[in-house]
């Protein structure tokens, strides 16, 4: 067995080393890989570049839509803007003649010119007053509810509220009378 080895290793050197030229074996393994890679992966990749194909373009057609909504609300918004500020700037004016108009001798200028209406106001409360106290007012209108509650038919309930409400506007409308005249008397006081 030893001289059969022996021959063995002989017979092996005799034929040369094996050297293996790796640039060779890459180049031939790459070309393999890259083969068996292309078909594995080509089927993705095509149905990757399907599904993309227009999603630039859309997206791009939905961003210029909602860039246009979007000027369109700050164009609105803008514009309601202005119509506030210049509604501000009437008010402002209008105050300003406002407060330049009232001052205290516009005040006490009032005051006096309101002094005939509180008399006329005093004249006319007193009157009315002691004119429905004289008239019985108070007893009368208590009456007239009395009997509005008593009877039973609706048409006499109609009746007495009608009556009532009549007599109350008479009244009323001759104090009004009243009130003129005494207005105009002073007028001129």
């Amino acid at each position: 067995m030893a001289q059969s080895s022996a021959e063995l290793a002989e017979a092996v050197a005799k034929r040369g080393r094996v050297v293996i030229d790796t640039a060779k074996l890459e180049q031939h393994a790459v070309k393999a890989l890259d083969t068996r890679l292309v078909k594995a992966v080509d089927p993705s990749v095509t149905r990757i570049e399907r599904t993309l194909s227009g999603f630039e373009q859309r997206v791009a057609a939905v961003g210029a839509v909602r860039v246009s909504q979007a000027a369109q609300e700050v164009e609105a918004v803008v514009a309601k803007a202005d119509e506030v500020v210049e509604a501000v700037r009437r008010a402002e004016r209008k105050v300003e003649a406002l407060e330049s108009t009232v001052t205290w001798t516009a005040v006490g200028r009032l005051g006096l010119a309101l002094l005939p209406l509180v008399a006329v106001l005093l004249v006319i409360g007193g009157l009315v007053g002691g004119v429905a106290y004289a008239a019985g007012f108070g007893p009368l209108l208590g009456w007239a509810w009395a009997s509005f509650s008593a009877a039973t038919e609706w048409w006499q309930k109609l009746l007495i509220a009608a009556a009532t409400l009549a007599g109350v506007g008479a009244f009323g409308w001759v104090v009004w009378w009243l009130a003129v005249r005494l207005g105009e008397d002073f007028r001129h006081w």
